[in-house]
């Protein structure tokens, strides 16, 4: 009996020891940001080798110890995703490589914070420039993420997918050409963010339905104009209820409009806090995830785990609440934005009783030929049904998007009448 118990104590105190020293010991150093490609990378491949492949998982978390972590680096939907897929689920955790960069134009013009005006509908201040670099207030953090480098004159392509519940998969693709406004590199005296045509290649029942979204950088005095086109009518009509909570058909009732890219548009229907910085575990340096097919990710309920890096990240939290006389079908929100990169890392969504509805994650990755940080999906959980949506997909398998077109778009396309041809 003593052997037995001795036994025992000996198995707990190891494991308690080794969890205390894996949080311990867990730290976030300084910037190394890469700033130009790596020797390796290749610039005719889709392929962006991985800077840390040599790192080792220092620890990993699934249902037999997640506990030991929710309060200090779990976020609550991930605590969820625990909880609903038990079996499943889990969390390599890396060393921290704080990698994200900027071009170096960006940074030259960033010399202090923009100005909100209209209640944070607008913002004013140089183009190109990281608008808030030293942000005190809930929408500094929603317009980073909104503002941040993500390209020029932008072309290309990508997947996406719904996965049910009995494994079965929606597939779907779409093309797109934009032009951002709010970079170093182009002349912006137009008050705009910049200007989108997309339009779905796949399936064939919606091939060549198409839209133009022509975004301002002051939705109250500018709103949001959008045209879509149909192929059934041959007909482009105004689009005002692109916006907000509108769900695109493809998207099967998982996401909303104003969940593209994180998060966007206008922000008038929420209170908006800042609940402050936190060392949260997030999806970081996805290299691993983006060298890897599509096919072999997609699995039950959530993607592959395995292919996933998570990382301990400074981030600001933000929450957005619905205003008493406004409608949204996502009463609240919670926001994790990276405080290096500015991106969206994870978002969640609850309903009106603040029960949890869905788990949100954006890999990132650095796009080091730009240099940029984006996601290299965005992967939304719908807790109630147990489906999910992967969007926006790059991967090694889908071709590259060019970032920076030698040849500018031209901006004249972005009428109806160049929705109309970029459709056919």
């Amino acid at each position: 009996m003593n052997k037995l118990f001795i036994f025992l104590y000996f198995i707990i105190f190891i494991n308690s020891a080794y969890a205390d020293f894996d949080l311990n010991d867990l730290k976030i150093g300084d910037k190394e940001p890469i700033n130009e490609p790596i020797d390796i990378y290749d610039p005719n491949k889709n392929s962006y080798p991985d800077p840390f492949s040599g790192d080792q998982i220092l620890f990993s978390i699934d249902q037999s110890n997640y506990l030991e972590y929710a309060d200090q680096l779990l976020t609550p939907g991930q605590i969820e995703m625990f909880k609903t897929y038990p079996e499943t689920f889990k969390m390599h955790v890396y060393q921290s490589r704080r990698s994200c960069a900027v071009p170096q134009e960006v940074i030259q013009l960033t010399t202090q914070n923009a100005e909100l005006t209209d209640e944070g509908e607008g913002i004013i201040g140089v183009v190109g420039s990281i608008p808030f670099p030293n942000p005190s207030e809930a929408l500094h953090h929603v317009w980073n993420h909104i503002l941040r480098y993500r390209g020029v004159n932008i072309y290309g392509s990508s997947p996406f997918y719904i996965i049910n519940p009995d494994n079965s998969i929606t597939y779907g693709a779409g093309e797109a050409i934009a032009i951002n406004y709010w970079n170093p590199f182009v002349i912006n005296k137009k008050g705009l963010q910049g200007m989108l045509m997309s339009k779905v290649t796949h399936p064939p029942r919606l091939a060549d339905a198409s839209l133009l979204v022509i975004e301002s950088l002051n939705a109250l005095k500018t709103p949001r104009r959008a045209w879509v086109y149909n192929p059934g009518t041959r007909r482009v009509r105004r689009a005002p209820d692109i916006a907000y909570d509108y769900k695109p058909s493809s998207s099967q009732g998982i996401t909303t409009t104003d969940q593209f890219d994180g998060f966007n548009g206008a922000k008038d229907r929420y209170d908006w806090t800042l609940v402050g910085k936190q060392q949260r575990l997030m999806p970081y340096n996805a290299y691993k995830l983006h060298e890897t097919e599509i096919d072999k990710i997609l699995t039950k309920h959530h993607i592959d785990q395995d292919y996933l890096r998570y990382e301990l990240v400074n981030v600001n939290v933000v929450q957005a609440d619905l205003k008493k006389d406004k409608r949204h079908i996502l009463p609240h929100r919670r926001m994790y934005f990276d405080i290096d990169s500015h991106n969206m890392l994870v978002e969640e969504t609850y309903d009106k009783e603040n029960q949890i509805m869905a788990y949100r994650e954006f890999p990132i990755i650095n796009f080091y030929d730009q240099p940029m940080c984006l996601s290299v999906h965005s992967a939304t959980y719908d807790l109630a049904s147990r489906r999910y949506q992967l969007s926006s997909v790059r991967s090694i398998d889908v071709p590259k998007i060019q970032w920076r077109l030698e040849e500018p778009h031209d901006e004249t396309k972005f009428t109806p009448e160049g929705l109309k041809r970029f459709a056919r």
